[in-house]
């Protein structure tokens, strides 16, 4: 998993895309604006966040990839949202091409772009081609639409493989719902602790 200090969210609106970075400030403002402070979320460990999940694949999905920071958390959780054709069994996160160019959030296709150099206008309609799964105003089919854009071929392979990939923001407040099951499940825990040593 990559791990940066900050990520994008982007947004689509009647005027445009609208890109917001998402950094550890606007994370701590997220938290709090839940009503979470950010130490306590600092003190939630994988295993808290696998315990506050309401499904068991998840659950599972977390304790195997064990993430560590908030990012991390949100590559697992977009896990179980991201549908690619991998045979039954496999685990999209083993695959060789997924590892050489892991794309958990349509943003990481944006982001990846941009780390080889393509232009941020074309990494956008890039972005908006693997979400709609085709292309609107050129009538291209996608080879075609990918070789217009001289997409690297890695990214090419990880795209023609995707049937769904979420977009971070959903992931971000699903996560963010997480994190607040975790700690008031943390805060629950340590009470009946003071009780009992009472």
């Amino acid at each position: 998993m990559r791990n940066r200090g900050y990520k994008y969210v982007i947004k689509k609106n009647s005027m445009g895309y609208m890109l917001l970075c998402i950094n550890a400030t606007w994370i701590n403002q997220m938290l709090r604006d839940r009503g979470i402070r950010p130490k306590d979320f600092r003190k939630l460990t994988w295993k808290d966040i696998a315990g506050a999940q309401t499904s068991e694949s998840r659950k599972r999905l977390f304790e195997e990839l064990k993430p560590a920071s908030f990012w991390q958390m949100c590559d697992t959780l977009a896990l179980s949202y991201a549908e690619y054709d991998v045979d039954p069994g496999e685990k999209l996160y083993q695959q060789d091409w997924f590892v050489r160019n892991p794309i958990y959030t349509l943003e990481d296709i944006y982001e990846i772009l941009l780390e080889k150099n393509v232009w941020q206008e074309d990494a956008l309609r890039i972005m908006e081609f693997a979400r709609r799964g085709k292309c609107c105003m050129l009538r291209l089919s996608q080879d075609e639409f990918l070789q217009l854009y001289d997409v690297p071929e890695g990214i090419q392979e990880v795209i023609k493989k995707s049937k769904y990939i979420p977009h971070r923001e959903k992931v971000i407040q699903v996560l963010l719902d997480i994190i607040e099951r975790a700690v008031y499940a943390s805060k629950r825990k340590e009470e009946l602790k003071n009780r009992e040593s009472i």
